[in-house]
């Protein structure tokens, strides 16, 4: 789930009655702040010190053999902290980003993650469900969506709405039948298709959006592929579900660059002069969405998105959404950059010497959504170890995680973090 601020918001301080250690931070050039737990380095002199950090930054937390019971204490403590942090409403309030105190993004989002654990991993109690539920259920308006609730901030409403859609659906209550139909002809008047003045030639075609309330008619607002597989997500099994799939894979041919798609690419360049690598760009509308940048071929004198890792994990999921199976030749090919891209440490593709440090930024994210991926792809299980690895050094005392550097995609905020990490984790096994 990757969050894309509206609105200035002022950030209050990540408060609680246990606040997480602070991050040791060493820099390595391009490599810059790369954090371990403070009590994974007590002890060591400065010489070993570096050792850890260079073991870090090429293979996560190789010093330490991770067994069975302790794989499953990861997830069960980063589990616990999560119910731990529901409020006595329901729902998930963040003490960090403003924009996300009123927990209309963050509570479908943390519950509908924490329902994907099995009861004999972490028993939830039906009590802290039920009331997650009721959470969503006050807070869906009349038109079924969620995240609309303040007058002042536009909290996500579809991502919002698509992972209420996608609990409701797994819970399946009687109570909440009508609720589910409205959610879904919600989301699916949200596409950008011909009933919103869009058709097969432009480049928002087939994807969707943040969900602003003030667009008129070929007015897209922020759109992306992490909204787009979503959503697709979310629908699957709706009445009309193969014509929309069908709409939703012009999106995914041009973030995909397919040597097919005789569109512009949204730098202006033809489609015949870009190099097809299989993998995925994010936004042909949101351009600043690109963490990968633009790419500069001397050969076919052209520019172009790169792919980058973190694009491609959601364009697989958004392929096998739409209705390709694994054996597709589009699925295989981004399965094949992902081979060739394949560090779990940071997502590649996207600079290490970019300014915003995005391959820092979107360190959780890329964990989560490069192990949904996998898991789909029915990969084999050898890559969780390096997920372990990763996440044993990073987990505090009290079962949370965070990124210091993470606040540009609210990562710095535990409670998005920790459900990253659950997601991850959880795929491992």
């Amino acid at each position: 789930m990757r969050f894309y601020p509206i609105t200035q918001v002022t950030q209050s301080p990540l408060a609680g009655d246990s606040a997480p250690a602070k991050e040791a931070t060493f820099s390595f050039g391009c490599l810059s702040k790369i954090f371990v737990r403070p009590d994974c380095l007590r002890g060591l002199c400065v010489t070993s010190v570096v050792m850890v950090v260079l073991l870090f930054l090429l293979s996560g937390c190789q010093h330490q053999k991770i067994s069975a019971v302790q794989e499953n204490e990861l997830l069960q403590k980063a589990c616990a902290y999560l119910w731990n942090q529901q409020s006595t409403d329901g729902g998930w309030h963040s003490e960090t980003h403003g924009i996300m105190r009123g927990g209309e993004s963050l509570s479908p989002f943390i519950l509908h993650t924490l329902l994907q654990v099995p009861q004999n991993i972490y028993p939830a109690s039906e009590l802290q469900i039920e009331r997650g539920l009721n959470f969503i259920r006050k807070h869906v308006n009349a038109d079924g969506v969620i995240g609309l609730s303040d007058p002042d901030v536009v909290d996500y409403p579809n991502y919002a709405t698509a992972h209420a859609l996608l609990v409701l659906k797994q819970v399946k209550q009687s109570q909440d039948k009508a609720l589910i139909r409205k959610m879904s002809q919600y989301l699916i008047s949200q596409q950008f298709t011909e009933a919103r003045g869009f058709t097969p030639d432009d480049a928002a075609y087939g994807g969707w959006g943040f969900g602003e309330t003030n667009l008129t008619d070929r007015q897209t607002g922020h759109i992306d592929l992490s909204h787009t597989r979503r959503i697709l997500q979310a629908l699957r099994g709706c009445n009309g579900y193969k014509k929309i799939q069908k709409k939703a894979r012009y999106y995914l041919s041009l973030t995909q660059k397919m040597p097919t798609d005789s569109r512009l690419h949204p730098t202006n360049t033809p489609h015949e002069k870009i190099l097809f690598d299989g993998g995925f760009f994010a936004s042909p509308i949101t351009l600043s969405t690109n963490k990968g940048g633009i790419a500069t071929d001397s050969i076919l004198n052209s520019n172009y998105f790169r792919s980058y890792a973190t694009a491609t994990c959601d364009g697989i999921l958004g392929l096998l959404a739409s209705g390709f199976e694994i054996k597709d030749d589009e699925v295989q090919a981004a399965v094949d950059w992902l081979s060739k891209n394949s560090l779990w440490a940071f997502p590649q593709g996207i600079p290490l010497d970019d300014p915003d440090q995005w391959h820092e930024v979107l360190f959780y994210y890329h964990l989560a959504v490069r192990s949904e991926a996998y898991s789909k792809l029915n990969q084999s299980d050898l890559w969780s170890m390096k997920v372990y690895e990763l996440l044993s050094c990073r987990q505090q005392g009290d079962g949370r995680f965070f990124n210091p550097m993470g606040g540009p995609n609210k990562e710095d905020d535990p409670l998005l973090a920790t459900a990253f990490a659950v997601i991850a984790l959880n795929n491992c096994r």
